[in-house]
């Protein structure tokens, strides 16, 4: 009965170190998609300026032209 009790706490001093490791491992996942996510933003907003500094070109051409 001992060794039982015995091996059920190491067991959970296991876990409990697996889950500390597991819950760092979604932590630094979170923090690289977060990195990941704002980098989304500024290519999306780099994509819409273009866009927009084309589209004034473009109109500035084709007021000049007519």
């Amino acid at each position: 009965m001992l060794d039982s009790a015995a091996d059920l706490r190491s067991h959970e001093r296991e876990c409990a170190i697996r889950y500390e490791n597991i819950e760092k491992q979604l932590n630094d996942g979170k923090a690289k998609f977060d990195k990941l996510e704002n980098m989304m933003l500024g290519l999306y907003g780099l994509i819409i300026s273009g866009g927009l500094a084309i589209f004034g070109v473009v109109a500035t051409l084709a007021i000049k032209l007519s």
